[in-house]
């Protein structure tokens, strides 16, 4: 078993406005991934398995979660459960865990952005 992981150097996923990271795990019961946000994410977004957990790492941002707006910065800890619907913005280093794992039948995507400027 591999116990060390590195960050791979190439995307794993990409949308407009960031770039994501994904960490091969042997543990099939959550993804980690790294995103580079340098603009948000495209669309809102609910996941109807999935929690999401984001720990900024870096830089700062916005995340609106059930139309309720929320600034981040370093060091915040952001958990939003399934079935509920998010987007953010900013330029953010995040630390992302899902659980169950991301699996894209569980995603539905809503409208654009609306917090882009």
């Amino acid at each position: 078993m591999e116990y060390i992981k590195k960050l791979p150097k190439i995307p794993s996923f990409s949308k407009d406005g960031m770039d994501g990271y994904s960490f091969e795990i042997e543990n099939k019961n959550i993804s980690i991934d790294i995103e580079d946000v340098y603009k948000g994410h495209d669309k809102y977004c609910t996941n109807k398995e999935s929690t999401h957990i984001y720990y900024v790492l870096d830089g700062k941002g916005k995340f609106k979660i059930n139309n309720e707006l929320f600034n981040v910065e370093k060091g915040d800890l952001i958990e939003i459960p399934k079935n509920t619907e998010f987007i953010f913005i900013g330029k953010m280093k995040l630390l992302l865990i899902m659980t169950p794992p991301f699996l894209a039948d569980n995603n539905i995507n809503g409208i654009d952005n609306d917090l882009y400027d």
